[in-house]
């Protein structure tokens, strides 16, 4: 029998030199308990505050070993397939890539990864020391898994979702999240509040909106969610050797009408 978790944990590493890490938290109701952000350390001391969770986190685990070069793997991938252009990645990443998913690519060579993902290795490596042990663990009462946040949104709308850093984006996603029942304020008041005049003076009403760093956060946070409320609904994709990514398995989109 699995841990039965009260505490659901998202963290999204990103290119910001200040503040590579964000963090989300919602409990066994979905609700959201907190959001931050900060540096390697204010991501450590905050995943070692929390005595039961079970998080996912929105980074490689590690470089990649080469798994796509193994003659018994390249005989299962698509035949149309450019080998030779993603030799130095993940079989995860390449599986994604192949239905069309925008995401990271992660070669064999740790000193030359950006340092966005070098961060996303250290973590990893913290957290372990942490006592957090890799889902699925079951007596563990810390555990956690790699995901991915594009790869998240792409399963949840059950199509390519709009550019993440752009408003139109984020207003996307933030609705896709209202659809899986967080309590994120409902992104169309975003859209009742322009006025004329606030477009002239370049006063758009974002206070309601989450960066996409945060909506990446919280959708990893609900994929730890579902895999202890709903594991049904839960994917992998992967290989053991160079990480599995657990994404939602569900269109919310169909049942939106």
């Amino acid at each position: 029998m699995y841990m039965d978790y009260s505490t659901f944990i998202g963290v999204e590493a990103c290119a910001d030199r200040t503040r590579p890490f964000t963090y989300a938290v919602i409990d066994r109701e979905r609700v959201i308990r907190s959001i931050g952000s900060g540096n390697l350390r204010d991501a450590f001391v905050f995943l070692a505050g929390q005595e039961n969770a079970l998080a996912a986190i929105n980074s490689p685990m590690t470089t990649s070993q080469g798994i796509l070069k193994r003659e018994e793997i390249r005989k299962k991938l698509s035949p149309n397939s450019h080998l030779s252009h993603w030799a130095n990645l993940r079989l995860v990443e390449y599986e994604l890539l192949q239905r069309g998913m925008h995401v990271p690519r992660t070669n064999s060579s740790r000193k030359n990864s950006p340092r966005w993902m070098r961060l996303g290795f250290q973590l990893f490596e913290e957290i372990r020391k942490l006592g957090y042990e890799q889902y699925p663990e079951s007596n563990s009462p810390r555990q956690f898994f790699e995901s991915q946040g594009e790869a998240i949104f792409w399963n949840l709308l059950g199509h390519a979702p709009l550019k993440r850093d752009t408003l139109e984006g984020c207003l996307q996603r933030q609705l896709v999240l209202d659809l899986c029942d967080l309590p994120v304020p409902d992104a169309m008041q975003f859209f009742e509040e322009i006025t004329r005049h606030r477009l002239l003076q370049s006063k758009l009403p974002l206070e309601h909106l989450y960066l996409s760093t945060e909506l990446n956060a919280l959708a990893a946070a609900y994929t730890a969610w579902i895999a202890v409320n709903q594991p049904e609904n839960l994917v992998s994709v992967g290989h053991t050797e160079e990480g599995i990514i657990y994404l939602p398995n569900q269109s919310v989109t169909r049942t939106d009408q």
